[in-house]
């Protein structure tokens, strides 16, 4: 079927809400109907980017319900103008240090006597998997086969077709505190904007930054946001580790203030334009550096910015260290390591990872689409193109709308109060 399909990834970060719409013509449907591969992504034209500063959450999770509806409203509205396309649905990003991964099995008797595993055999093994006590507070975002084991054969990894009599999957399983997922729905539902399905935001990235080598290999995807760092580590295809550090590139900027005796903006301005992974790698010899504030030109003591920017580094990758030493990983991943996330553009950042991580590193190239792909190439873009795929695997959203998505603030004549005093009646 090569019907023309739209889809949609919303990226609620800290700092800043991404919306990426891409269409597919549905031309080479090989890899199956309604599918796009992170292999072929020619298939998939970015027709429409939307962002919009957040001022509502913290570390990854929501702590302000009108200001983070706010940011995602005004992301969608930005993307439909662009691309034309009326949004009445997405899949969505979660983040936080609250979520946490771990294995688990499943087993289930398949008949009698030797019976053909189907469809419905592969469900209920997968469901057997989830029946774990969990706190009352923690919900299942995400179940991921890895492997199976029929009868005396392990290492299955797809049993579709064959015959036996019992049947056992290896699962990986990420959890999220229901509060913090409740209250992205809540979000979404001021938005009037259903979810196709909610994502680990370093899942996502995975999604476009990882080719299918990598993850056979073993891999880990290190996407360094603004306020947070996801650690994702995949071997022999699958997740076998996800973590999400309370730490990210805004670290810096803050410690650049203090330790520049300045304010934040201007901190964040010093960053960009001259901070580096490693001293070595600072152009010239001056030992200042120099930003443009209002006609102004303020100049920085260049080893006082190397030492903050090379303490806060540390820090972040010594806690990716650990993630991996769980998982017996530290410095053992052919793949080696993928950065993605705002904090990938550090300049040199490549090259400090591969000597502290001991493996080799490299910064996600996003490439591959089509249409608006200057706009996406950058690196803290992973997430929204990945759950934009996503979205896609799901079958899209179509071509025809029913229902409009409202928007919070089409009515300019309401106060802000009343707009947000609750969900939207359908």
């Amino acid at each position: 079927m090569n019907e023309s399909k739209y889809a949609v990834g919303l990226d609620i970060g800290t700092d800043m809400v991404k919306v990426v719409v891409g269409h597919t013509a549905g031309r080479g449907s090989a890899a199956g109907e309604g599918s796009v591969t992170a292999a072929n992504p020619n298939q998939v034209t970015v027709i429409g980017v939307g962002t919009h500063e957040n001022g509502g959450m913290r570390k990854g999770t929501v702590v302000n319900l009108d200001k983070t509806a706010e940011a995602v409203d005004r992301a969608l509205e930005a993307a439909e103008r662009m691309s034309g396309y009326q949004i009445d649905r997405a899949a969505v990003s979660i983040n936080g240090s609250h979520i946490v991964g771990f294995s688990s099995r499943g087993v289930i008797a398949v008949g009698a006597g030797s019976q053909t595993i189907g469809h419905e055999e592969l469900t209920r093994v997968e469901e057997a998997a989830t029946v774990v006590q969990l706190p009352a507070n923690r919900e299942i975002l995400d179940v991921t086969p890895r492997s199976y084991k029929l009868d005396a054969q392990d290492n299955i990894r797809d049993p579709f077709g064959m015959t036996g009599v019992r049947l056992e999957v290896d699962a990986y399983m990420i959890t999220a505190l229901a509060p913090h997922l409740k209250n992205v729905e809540k979000v979404l539902d001021m938005t009037e904007l259903p979810p196709s399905r909610i994502v680990v935001s370093g899942l996502a990235a995975a999604r476009v930054g990882l080719n299918e080598q990598q993850r056979e290999n073993g891999v880990v995807l290190i996407d360094i946001g603004g306020t947070t760092t996801n650690v994702d580590v995949y071997e022999e295809g699958d997740i076998v580790h996800a973590a999400v550090l309370p730490v990210g590139s805004n670290n810096i900027t803050n410690d650049l203030a203090i330790g520049l005796k300045t304010d934040l903006n201007i901190a964040e301005k010093v960053k960009i334009e001259h901070a580096v992974a490693a001293p070595e790698l600072r152009r010239g010899s001056s030992a200042t550096v120099s930003v443009k504030v209002g006609g102004r030109e303020l100049s920085f003591d260049s080893a006082i910015v190397d030492e903050v920017v090379e303490a806060r580094l540390a820090e972040i990758f010594e806690l990716v260290n650990k993630e991996l030493k769980k998982v017996k990983k530290q410095a053992n991943l052919p793949g080696g390591a993928v950065l993605t996330g705002g904090g990938a553009k550090l300049r040199g950042i490549a090259d400090y990872a591969r000597e502290v991580l001991g493996m080799n590193a490299m910064v996600a190239k996003i490439d591959g689409f089509d249409g608006m792909k200057e706009q996406v190439s950058d690196p803290s873009f992973a997430a929204a193109l990945g759950l934009m795929m996503i979205d896609l695997d799901l079958a899209g959203s179509g071509g025809s709308h029913k229902k409009k998505r409202g928007s919070l603030f089409a009515n300019a004549g309401a106060g802000f109060s009343k707009l947000f005093a609750g969900p939207k009646k359908k």
